[in-house]
């Protein structure tokens, strides 16, 4: 078929320039950056929006808690306190009312019983919760994402005061878990994780479905403590883990410095630790996969034939 010389001329200076225009176009597709947005810049920008909307939760229940009759009915006694419930109920659910997001509000006495709600539970105990403990002790708190009545939520608490400054109580509330899952970005080849000091991912925008599942499996001593302290809902007293296990370890040491993507089955990572929860962003590109290979190089492929058939057909005539 080519034993014309000037066909097989033609078809070896086709092959050459093939070569050669290929190679500079491949090289520039598979060694760009994932995405030409920097990644570090993603992952501090988003723990700084983190850090907004924790430090704005927070402040509006300290704001709640310092409401006249919300101090008046936590420091009252047992004997009293009912003559001082309407006002202050009626304030929680005005609040409720006026923010979609919040679902529940409530104050516990000193010892942690819950001795109002917006709904039902009167007199639980829940003196386990971290963020009770955090708030009876006059810090104020947020939760990570946590499973109770049947719905993903933050818990926000902040200390309840009497007339002497001493804690008499803390004022708790039940914010929807989407309004922190609203926070995370996904771009066309990056997304993002927020983990927290458990490894445990409170979201995930590469795959919703591992929310709440960390990245390896946790020491017995990490689950008991979750375990008693309903640190993820009273209905997930524990997590799934995936297999993750160097992730694991250096998320919970706080050793951010020491982590690649590669321990994330990742192409590449940035990390960035929040001011207002030691919770930590992850911006990841995932490693591509035959299909985005594909996708990726076969625009360079056509651009490399028409260069070397064009090219070779030029030289063949000089």
């Amino acid at each position: 078929m080519f034993s014309n010389p000037t066909h097989r001329s033609w078809l070896l200076n086709a092959a050459l320039f093939f070569c050669a225009a290929l190679i500079p176009l491949v090289l520039a597709v598979t060694l760009a950056a994932p995405d030409a947005t920097n990644l570090d810049e993603i992952a501090r920008r988003t723990a700084n929006e983190f850090d907004r909307l924790i430090q704005m939760r927070e402040q509006q229940v300290f704001t709640f808690a310092a409401f006249p009759s919300i101090r008046a009915f936590a420091a009252s006694s047992p004997e009293t306190r009912s003559q001082r419930a309407a006002v202050a109920l009626n304030e929680l659910q005005a609040w409720v009312a006026s923010d979609t997001n919040v679902r529940e509000v409530f104050i516990t006495d000193q010892n942690g019983i819950v001795i109002m709600t917006t709904l039902e539970g009167w007199n639980s105990d829940v003196s386990a919760r971290q963020f009770v403990r955090e708030a009876l002790a006059g810090r104020l708190a947020a939760s990570p994402v946590a499973y109770d009545r049947g719905e993903y939520s933050n818990y926000y608490a902040a200390p309840v005061l009497n007339n002497r400054g001493d804690v008499a109580g803390a004022l708790v509330a039940r914010v929807a878990a989407q309004e922190l899952w609203s926070v995370l970005p996904r771009g066309a080849n990056w997304y993002t994780v927020l983990s927290d000091e458990n490894g445990v991912r409170l979201d995930d925008t590469g795959d919703p479905k591992r929310r709440m599942s960390s990245f390896g499996a946790m020491d017995a001593a990490r689950a008991t403590r979750i375990a008693n302290a309903q640190t993820y809902g009273a209905q997930l007293p524990q997590v799934r883990a995936t297999n993750l296990e160097r992730a694991q370890q250096f998320i919970t040491l706080g050793a951010l410095d020491q982590l690649h993507a590669s321990d994330f089955s990742a192409d590449a990572l940035a990390a960035q630790r929040l001011i207002s929860k030691p919770w930590t962003v992850l911006v990841l590109a995932p490693q591509p996969t035959f299909a985005d290979l594909f996708g990726r190089l076969l625009i360079p492929v056509i651009a490399a034939l028409v260069l070397a058939l064009g090219g070779a057909l030029l030289l063949t005539r000089v």
